[in-house]
């Protein structure tokens, strides 16, 4: 009996076909500019590099993520910040140029901290709404403007306070659930 292969799709293929063409574009490039011999030490070295930096990245991942749940904060930033270190410590470590290019973009705070954005609302649309708010906390909700019967709020303040009601007694004829509780 043979086990069917996982079939590959044509997009899959084809993204990948661009990148390989890219990274081979790119060390062309860099070997003329630079030189056939500095090139291949420049992609062993930057290999290197996203090694080590791998290891530092994700205990550093590791140790913001428990802080912030011994705190009591959302760890969906510190889970968010650490996921993008460690990839760009990966994509270090692939040979190419391209790739080296990404991973830094991952691994320097600055850059980091732009990518982190998009990558929340990202997961923002790929989770339910308790689960994202479990992981990054209380979120700021977005009105969508115009396409709805929607009334202009004239800044009216309302006091007031909301009232739960009491839960029905169980021997209460009007409750749907009506149960006689016995002595």
């Amino acid at each position: 009996m043979t086990v069917p292969q996982p079939q590959v799709g044509y997009r899959t293929r084809v993204t990948l076909a661009v990148y390989l063409a890219a990274e081979l574009a790119a060390f062309v490039g860099v070997a003329l500019w630079i030189g056939f011999g500095w090139s291949v030490f420049a992609m062993i070295v930057t290999g290197l590099l996203g090694g080590v930096l791998l290891r530092f990245t994700g205990v550093k991942a590791m140790r913001e993520y428990r802080q912030a749940i011994l705190d009591g904060d959302p760890p969906g930033p510190a889970v968010v910040s650490g996921a993008l270190s460690v990839a760009g410590s990966v994509m270090l470590m692939l040979p190419g140029f391209v790739s080296d290019l990404a991973g830094l973009l991952c691994v320097l705070p600055g850059t980091r901290s732009l990518l982190r954005p998009v990558v929340a609302r990202f997961l923002e649309r790929r989770m339910d709404s308790p689960s994202m708010n479990r992981f990054f906390g209380p979120r700021v909700v977005r009105p969508q403007w115009g396409g709805g019967d929607t009334v202009a709020d004239d800044g009216e303040v309302i006091e007031g306070e909301v009232v739960d009601a009491p839960p029905p007694r169980r021997d209460d004829p009007e409750d749907p659930d009506h149960r006689r509780i016995l002595p």
